[in-house]
């Protein structure tokens, strides 16, 4: 997709500690980014906004970057705003377009927009963060598009046994078994895919680590990240964090709970026999080679 965007507005990668460098928790949805996105955005140097595709973004790139750049923001940043989901992120587009509007011709890029959509909303909900990062399940299938926008950019994969993410999307989904196994095998296999050709970018953890090794997780991905500790993220849930998407969806308020493990290998009481043998077809290659077997992980 990228190529077709012309060199000049593809992402440059600024030197020094303004270089862009932003993380993005990968991963198939009700993996467990929700509850990390919670834990990290409860850090003071991070902020993580709601979440937000880039693809379309790129798409309007694509579609529009032969016109003035002026006009091209407003294409851009008009299809944001009037996006049925834009009301989470609660940031005028307004400010952002005039000071994008000036940026001298070496700065107009689709990397310096995303960059410094973050960077705002970082300043009016979070101005103590000095690191942005996107928790956007969708995005886990456009690494390539995000690498050649970011080169910088570091990506912690968090993976969970799929027969807990497929059984989790049914009790919320009609879409059907099928389509969460395969969509779970793309996602799994887009991130790792990434971390094959890119391994000092790429941390891989396991949703089962997470809520049964919270503090030796979240450890592991500070250093991955060079982020100094700090212990407000394992008391994530007593904060009065705002978390925009979170706040309107039902189904993600366990996140205001503290961890547990409760939710690991529940795919055995919530599938049955024909659900567990075509899930065994559809992903059971992909789980053997990420290690998991008939036992769910962190159970003993």
């Amino acid at each position: 997709m990228l190529r077709h965007i012309p060199t000049a507005l593809r992402g440059r990668p600024l030197r020094g500690p303004d270089r862009y460098r932003p993380f993005f928790i990968m991963g198939a949805g009700r993996s467990g980014t929700t509850l990390l996105r919670a834990m990290l955005e409860a850090h003071p140097d991070v902020h993580i906004p709601p979440e937000l595709p880039l693809a379309p973004v790129v798409r309007q790139f694509r579609l529009y970057s032969r016109l003035p750049w002026s006009a091209l923001l407003r294409v851009i940043l008009g299809d944001l705003e009037f996006h049925a989901t834009w009301d989470r992120w609660e940031l005028p587009l307004g400010p952002l377009y005039r000071d994008l509007v000036q940026a001298p011709r070496a700065a107009r890029s689709l990397a310096a927009v995303i960059d410094a959509l973050f960077r705002a909303h970082a300043r009016a909900h979070k101005p103590s963060a000095v690191r942005w990062g996107d928790k956007t399940p969708p995005n886990t299938v456009v690494l390539p598009t995000l690498t050649r926008l970011f080169p910088d950019l570091q990506v912690v994969h968090l993976i969970r046994d799929g027969r807990d993410v497929v059984q989790s999307f049914m009790r919320e989904s009609e879409a059907g078994l099928r389509y969460f196994a395969r969509w779970w095998v793309r996602a799994v296999s887009s991130a790792r895919a990434f971390g094959a050709e890119h391994p000092s970018q790429y941390l891989e953890i396991r949703y089962e680590d997470l809520v049964t090794r919270t503090e030796a997780t979240l450890q592991d991905i500070l250093a991955f990240l060079k982020i100094t500790p700090d212990d407000r993220m394992l008391r994530y849930h007593e904060l009065d964090q705002k978390l925009g998407d979170v706040d309107r969806y039902p189904a993600l308020q366990g996140v205001r709970n503290p961890v547990h493990a409760e939710s690991i290998g529940k795919w055995r009481s919530a599938l049955d026999a024909a659900q567990v043998a075509e899930l065994d077809r559809l992903i059971g290659p992909t789980l053997a080679r990420l290690g998991y077997g008939q036992e769910p992980r962190g159970v003993d």
